[in-house]
């Protein structure tokens, strides 16, 4: 059995000459998306960060008081 680089090859050795140049654009793509993820550094934060879930209440409350919580965040009344 071969590599998948031999079988690869064989398989591009196999192409007429339009086909490989209609090809190309598509390969070079496929490599620079590869080349991107293994450039792409694995995260070292942990997930879910450690203020994830920090604020007490339910969406309902943040709701009924939106304006409240914003104003006091930005230190603006909120009407």
């Amino acid at each position: 059995m071969s590599t998948p680089r031999e079988e690869l090859h064989a398989l591009i050795d196999e192409l007429s000459d339009k086909a490989a140049a209609d090809l190309l654009p598509e390969l070079r793509l496929l490599k620079m998306q590869t080349e991107a993820r293994t450039l792409r550094a694995p995260s070292s934060r942990p997930w879910p960060p450690a203020w994830f879930g920090s604020v007490d209440g339910t969406p309902s409350d943040f709701t009924k008081h939106i304006d409240e919580i914003l104003s006091a965040e930005f230190g603006r009344d909120s009407k």
